[in-house]
């Protein structure tokens, strides 16, 4: 069965199997039009890069420039590209294939020889270097850049074609590798958390969030070609674990640190990686680790209308955050758990996963359905009972495709 499944790792975005899809009539295919409105190209030095657009706001949706950040991000683009990627290697959109060679362009132009990344684009093709989001490093926009060059890998990587663009990509990640190093040269070194506790010391930015991220990237390619991070999947998810809350209270029992003693909904994607490292490595640990995030965490974050965030604080008092409550947050949320379905088999992890779904559906606190299957837009979040963010961006458009071609439809 490992073995099974660690192809299935390789072959499939993200990891995300579909195999425990809800018993509904006919599932609706996720609508990725909006998201196709949302791309752009620029050309530099006659190179075409295609990205998607940050920002697009109601009631028009046109595209929104920001002009401190820029045009586009690493952070969305590389997320689009696993969209793409399940349209094109499991719908058999080849029409894309353009669309994802752009894409991959785009993000070797915002890649170093040295393994860092920049983020953000001017319309011009400019790289911004300044914003304190986009400055050369080795964080977030590095590791979603990851993903999506690794979602191209799975596309090209077959077609002759397109050798030379695989050859690329191999060497970005190649290029990533003294950073690895880097970041488990501490290994298994501990250092104290805000809440005095001993911890792991070797997290991405010292951000369990982030380490979760950067092994869902490494799981991606596993295996494929010259790849092989199995001993890099296991540190990061030996970190993730140590980050995760295993105290006394019931109702928060298994939820798993973003940062110092916070969880957020958003990029709270340690149940994702920690799965993938299951399915790579066998460690019955990780897949325990997991259920137990299910079946306590889970359960806390549905029945309290889905949180934005929560803190222990100093006193050791559980402080709640309730909004806002974006697609980020609950597509992070949901893929860890459709994918713990799908690994146990477990038809109350595949009803749980449809309690997180729903939220999409309008089982939210406003009541509101937040996707439309006949535009493909996602709102871009809800900021109170009575308050709808109607804006729909390349992130929540992003998500929210994720999750519906997750779970295998709308």
């Amino acid at each position: 069965m490992r073995t099974t499944y660690k192809l299935l790792v390789s072959s499939i975005a993200l990891g995300l199997l579909m195999s425990c899809s809800p018993s509904e009539p006919k599932l609706i295919p996720a609508n990725i039009d909006h998201g196709l409105f949302l791309v752009d190209s620029t050309q530099v030095d006659s190179v075409m890069l295609k990205w998607i657009a940050i920002y697009a706001d109601a009631p028009t949706y046109e595209h929104i420039v920001d002009s401190d950040e820029g045009a586009t991000c690493v952070d969305d683009v590389g997320r689009f590209m696993e969209v793409i990627e399940f349209e094109i290697n499991s719908q058999n959109r080849q029409e894309l294939i353009p669309l994802a060679e752009g894409m991959v362009k785009y993000l070797l132009y915002l890649s170093r020889e040295d393994g860092l990344w920049n983020n953000f684009i001017f319309e011009d093709g400019s790289i911004n270097e300044e914003h304190k989001n986009s400055v050369a490093s080795f964080q977030w926009w590095a590791v979603r850049g990851l993903r999506g060059l690794g979602a191209g890998y799975r596309i090209f990587a077959n077609r002759p074609e397109f050798v030379s663009l695989s050859q690329q990509i191999s060497t970005r990640f190649m290029a990533s590798q003294p950073h690895l190093d880097s970041l488990f040269s501490t290994y298994p070194g501990i250092s104290p958390a805000e809440d005095g506790s001993l911890r792991p010391a070797w997290n991405l930015s010292n951000a369990p969030d982030q380490s979760a991220e950067l092994l869902i990237a490494l799981a991606g390619v596993h295996g494929m070609g010259s790849f092989s991070y199995e001993n890099e999947i296991r540190y990061l998810a030996e970190a993730l674990i140590g980050w995760q809350y295993i105290g006394d209270d019931p109702a928060y029992k298994g939820m798993y640190y973003c940062w110092q003693n916070t969880w957020h909904a958003w990029g709270n994607n340690q149940a994702l990686a920690l799965l993938q490292a299951y399915i790579i490595t066998g460690e019955a640990k990780y897949l325990n680790s997991v259920k137990l995030w299910a079946d306590h965490f889970v359960n806390t974050l549905i029945e309290k209308n889905f949180p934005a965030e929560v803190t222990l604080d100093s006193a050791g008092v559980w402080q709640i955050r309730d909004y806002s409550q974006i697609a980020y947050g609950i597509n992070s949320t949901y893929r860890g758990v459709h994918l713990l379905s799908a690994v146990t088999g477990s038809q109350d992890y595949a009803a749980q996963a449809e309690k997180v779904f729903s939220w999409f559906k309008g089982h939210n606190v406003a009541n509101t359905q937040m996707y439309d299957p006949e535009t493909g837009r996602c709102f871009d979040g809800i900021n109170s009972i009575d308050a709808v963010n109607l804006n729909s961006g390349a992130e929540s458009t992003i998500e929210c495709l994720l999750a519906i071609q997750s779970r295998g439809g709308w």
